[in-house]
C-alpha cells in the first residue's frame, strides 16, 4: 500500500475515532490491492471468501461499513451518504500543479535526461566496465569520468568516490563498513536523534550485534552541540555520524567544528550529505569529513544511484562480495547510464549552486512574508539562520498534519508532513519530537523548493491556504 493511502487511512481513523487494529489493516490492504488489480472495489462476498469477513463485521469495524473501506483506500464510490469528509473543500478556479516536495525527490532535468536517453539509444555503447574489450574500456572511462565530475564538486580524488545504488546503501556502507573492522571487540558510535532512518535504523541494527550507540539530543532549533559530541567521546569510540543538514527541517549542523574534534582524536567522521549536497559548499578534506554520502534523485538525477566519499586513510569493509568493482568496495556490475547521469547532475548542481541558493532565499523570504500576513500563530521549525535555503518546516495551529497535507494535495499542491521514507505513519516525526513541538496542536508540513518553483506557486498556495485552515479548524481536524 502506498504512503498516500496510509496517510488517508490514518487521517480517516483519527477523524472518526476508529482505533485501527490488525483486522482493520488486513481488510483495507485487501481492498486496496484488489482495486488496483481489477479497477473495481471488492464486493461483500469477496471479503467473506478471502478474509472470512461478514457484512456485520464490516459494519462493526468501520463507521460506514464497506463505504468507509472504499473511501479510506481511495476506491471511487457513488453515494449521497454523508460519510466522513477527510479534507477541506475549496473552489479552485485556476488549478495548477505545484511541487513543493523536492526533499523527497526531484524530477529528471533535461540535460540529465539527455544523458540517459543517449545511453539507452547506444550512443555510449553497452560494454561492461569490467570486461577486457574495447567497449568495456569505454564503459569504464564513462564511469571514471562521472567519478571525476563528483570528485571535483567536493575537491577530493576520484579514487575516493564509490558508486552505490542509493543514499541508503551509501550510509549503510559507511557505518557498517567501519564497524565491521571491530567485530571482535565491538566499539562505540556517536550520532544524533534527528538522523535519517537510513542512519538511525542502521545504528539500531549495529547495537543489536553488540556495539554501543549514543544518540545525542539537539537544541530547539534542531542543531547538535559540538561540545556534546566531544563530551560523549570514549576510548572505544570508532565513529561519529552526523548529517550535514536535516531533511525535514533544514537545519545545518556545525560540521567543521565536529570534524576538528574528530580529527584531533583520530576518529572517523561520517556525514550523511544527501539533502545538503548541491545546496551548500562541502569540502570533506577541509572540514575533516572521513566519509560522506549523496544520492542522485535529490539533485535531478535518476533514482537508484548514489555515491559515497571514503577518505583514502579510512579502511572500510565491503558489504557486497563478488567482483572487484568500485575500487574493491562494492561488487556488482556498475549501472553505467545512471552513474553517468549522476555525474552530469552533480556538475550542473555545483555550477549553479550559488545562484540557485540566492533565488531560494528570495523565495523563502516571500513565503515567510505570506505566512506572517495570512497564518496567525504559525511556528517555523528548525534554525532560522543555519538552514538550507530551500527548506521550510511549518507548524500550523489547530489542524492535523494529515488532513492539511491531503487537502493541499487535492488542489495540486504537493508537500510532505515528514521524511518520505516515513510518510503515511500516524506518528509524529522523530525529528519534530526531538524539537519538543506540540504535535497535538500543530499540523506539521514541510515545503521544499526546487529548480522550477516561482513566486507564482507561492501565490497559488496562499490564495487557498487560509480557507483550508479555517475549514479544518472548524471541522475539528485537530
Amino acid at each position: 500500500m502506498d504512503n498516500f493511502a496510509k496517510t488517508m487511512i490514518n487521517q480517516m481513523a483519527r477523524r472518526t475515532g476508529t482505533e485501527l487494529t490488525e483486522r482493520h489493516l488486513q481488510i483495507l490492504e485487501f481492498a486496496y490491492e484488489y482495486y488496483y488489480k481489477h479497477k473495481v472495489g471488492p464486493l461483500f462476498h469477496m471479503f467473506k471468501n478471502r478474509l472470512g469477513v461478514s457484512k456485520q463485521e464490516l459494519q462493526k469495524l468501520f463507521p460506514n461499513g464497506i463505504h468507509s473501506v472504499y473511501n479510506w483506500t481511495g476506491i471511487p464510490i457513488q453515494t449521497t451518504d454523508n460519510i466522513c469528509k477527510d479534507v477541506a473543500a475549496v473552489d479552485v478556479k485556476n488549478y495548477r500543479d505545484v511541487y513543493f516536495d523536492h526533499n523527497a525527490t526531484t524530477c529528471l532535468r533535461d540535460e540529465v535526461k539527455k544523458v540517459l536517453i543517449d545511453y539507452c539509444n547506444g550512443v555510449y555503447g553497452f560494454g561492461n566496465p569490467s570486461s577486457s574489450t574495447l567497449p568495456g574500456r569505454k564503459a569504464y572511462e564513462h564511469v571514471f569520468h562521472a567519478r571525476e565530475q563528483i570528485a571535483e564538486t567536493i575537491r577530493v580524488s576520484p579514487r575516493e568516490i564509490v558508486f552505490t545504488s542509493s543514499g541508503t546503501e551509501a550510509n549503510n556502507l559507511a557505518i557498517k563498513g567501519v564497524a565491521f573492522n571491530y567485530l571482535e571487540d565491538k566499539g562505540h558510535i556517536i550520532s544524533c536523534k534527528t538522523e535519517h532512518p537510513s542512519v538511525r535504523n542502521t545504528l539500531e541494527w549495529i547495537a543489536k550485534i553488540g556495539f554501543t550507540v549514543t544518540l545525542l539530543d539537539v537544541d530547539p532549533s534542531g542543531m547538535i552541540s559540538p561540545q556534546a559530541v566531544e563530551q560523549a567521546l570514549r576510548r572505544d569510540t570508532i565513529l561519529v555520524a552526523v548529517m550535514a543538514a536535516n531533511n525535514e527541517i533544514g537545519t545545518i549542523h556545525p560540521l567543521e567544528h565536529i570534524g576538528n574534534i574528530c580529527a584531533s582524536r583520530e576518529i572517523p567522521f561520517m556525514v550523511d550529505a544527501i539533502q545538503a549536497y548541491g545546496k551548500i559548499p562541502l569540502n570533506p578534506k577541509k572540514i575533516g569529513i572521513s566519509l560522506m554520502s549523496l544520492s542522485g534523485h535529490k539533485i535531478y538525477a535518476p533514482k537508484g544511484v548514489g555515491a559515497l566519499f571514503i577518505d583514502r586513510n579510512v579502511h572500510v569493509r565491503q558489504l557486497l562480495h563478488g567482483g572487484e568493482q568500485e575500487l574493491g568496495l562494492r561488487a556488482g556490475t556498475e549501472n553505467v547510464g545512471h552513474i553517468m547521469a549522476l555525474g552530469r547532475a552533480a556538475e550542473l548542481m555545483y555550477a549553479e549552486m550559488g545562484e540557485e541558493q540566492q533565488r531560494y532565499e528570495i523565495l523563502r523570504q516571500y513565503f515567510l512574508q505570506n505566512l506572517d500576513d495570512h497564518v496567525p500563530g504559525y511556528i517555523l521549525n528548525g534554525s532560522r539562520e543555519n538552514r538550507l535555503a530551500h527548506t521550510l518546516n511549518v507548524g500550523f495551529p489547530g489542524v492535523d498534519s494529515g488532513a492539511l497535507q491531503l487537502s493541499l494535495n487535492k488542489i495540486g499542491i504537493y508537500v510532505s508532513s515528514g521524511a518520505a521514507c516515513s510518510a503515511g505513519s500516524k506518528e509524529a516525526s522523530h525529528v519534530i519530537k526531538a524539537l519538543g513541538v506540540d504535535t497535538d496542536y500543530y499540523g506539521i508540513i514541510r515545503f521544499s523548493f526546487g529548480l522550477h518553483n516561482t513566486e507564482e506557486d507561492i501565490d497559488y498556495l496562499f490564495q487557498y491556504l487560509p480557507e483550508i485552515l479555517t475549514q479544518l479548524q472548524q471541522n475539528g481536524q485537530s
